[in-house]
């Protein structure tokens, strides 16, 4: 287990950390990544109700579970603890497995970084499921504000798919440095960035992007869709995308303690990754796609024709035709991901579906195997992600 860090220590990660560095690669990562509320403006996403309990009874067998990873083939535990990982939590039907926390204390708000972009769908499909919204419609419809942008004529289901084609390149390596690049300014708009430009309100930014190409062509990941979704449903219901996500989300799947969210100056939320939660109330959260989703709620709240859009609705053509999808098939391999849907990166031909997060954020879910897992990273001092995609997929497929 991480050991507490000393007064000494949070002086010394306070004279370091800054808003050009917080996020690179090393101790300082993990220190903010823990203790994000020391660096940033936050929303609280509230928990309600009692706690669900999430039994314990490990399998003796996982620690010992031989898996591929970066540093070789080698047993689970040993990767673990070897590895970039902070904490991982394997549930099976409904029971945690295996959970340790290498790097992390148990009750620590760990930041997920893009995982955070499956609660944005989550609310579409929410929304979609009670007709508020139809996703075949262009987003405009909804949000007159983008009528004159590169938004205008995109379906809602391109902008949940991350096949929009709009002109904000996440996957361009000087992104984060480049201060002419679209997302550049989309982060520099929600205070991730050293400010370069004149402040604007990031829904002011969203609503001045153009097109790179035509919808529905290429799974083309930028994280300017996810924040489109969420602007989506805060328009729709009038209400704040933090107590959007509690009231019908984390208030409801009987969480242990409240999660976070970033908020920049101008009150716009982050969730395309800043999203910051206890490991297992992640995986509680999971849970809501499988068949023990009675464990953490008394009503179902992921919906059959959800599951169903994620698991079989997705397009298989698009997958491969932007730089993530052939980044993940090469991770993947020998197994290979049929599709991407709803911000989940990928979705095995077997039903199971995955979303990652920079440093080693990433919840996997198998309905089928009534199994999730849910893990939390930083790169080490050599920017070195953990394995734990690939060894979540391998886990997953062992397990009958």
């Amino acid at each position: 287990m991480a050991r507490e860090y000393s007064l000494d220590n949070i002086r010394a990660f306070h004279a370091q950390v800054s808003i050009a560095n917080w996020d690179k690669p090393g101790e300082i990562m993990r220190y903010a990544f823990l203790r994000m509320p020391e660096f940033f403006h936050h929303a609280v996403i509230e928990r309600d109700g009692p706690v669900s309990v999430l039994a314990s009874e490990p399998d003796d067998a996982l620690p010992g579970t031989r898996v591929r990873t970066p540093l070789g083939e080698m047993a689970l535990d040993a990767y673990v603890q070897r590895g970039p990982v902070n904490g991982v939590v394997i549930v099976r039907n409904g029971v945690v497995v295996y959970e340790r926390y290498p790097r992390m204390r148990p009750n620590d708000r760990h930041l997920l970084m893009s995982v955070s972009k499956v609660f944005a769908s989550a609310l579409v499909a929410i929304f979609e499921d009670r007709g508020l919204l139809d996703t075949a419609l262009g987003i405009e419809t909804y949000l007159p504000e983008v009528s004159a942008s590169g938004w205008a004529g995109v379906s809602i289901r391109d902008v949940l798919d991350m096949a929009s084609g709009i002109d904000c390149d996440q996957t361009l390596p000087d992104v984060y440095t480049n201060s002419d690049r679209a997302y550049y300014r989309f982060e520099e708009s929600l205070d991730w960035l050293p400010p370069v430009h004149p402040p604007v309100a990031h829904w002011e930014y969203l609503a001045e992007l153009g097109r790179a190409k035509q919808p529905g062509l290429a799974f083309d990941y930028s994280s300017a869709n996810t924040a489109m979704l969420a602007w989506l449903v805060e328009k729709i219901s009038g209400k704040g995308l933090a107590d959007l996500i509690s009231a019908e989300l984390w208030g409801r799947i009987g969480a242990e303690g409240d999660a976070l969210i970033t908020i920049s100056s101008h009150g716009a939320t982050a969730i395309h990754g800043g999203i910051s939660a206890r490991l297992r109330d992640v995986a509680r959260f999971g849970l809501l796609f499988t068949p023990s989703w009675q464990v953490v709620s008394d009503t179902p709240i992921v919906s059959e024709r959800h599951l169903a859009a994620i698991q079989h609705g997705g397009r298989p053509e698009i997958f491969d035709k932007g730089a993530t999808g052939q980044r993940i098939i090469d991770q993947l391999a020998p197994a290979t991901p049929r599709h991407n849907s709803y911000q989940w990166d990928f979705v095995m031909p077997d039903g199971d579906f995955y979303k990652g997060g920079y440093g080693g954020q990433g919840l996997y879910i198998s309905p089928s195997r009534d199994l999730v897992i849910a893990f939390t990273g930083t790169n080490d001092a050599d920017g070195n992600e953990s394995g734990m995609m690939s060894i979540a997929q391998q886990i997953s497929a062992r397990s009958g």
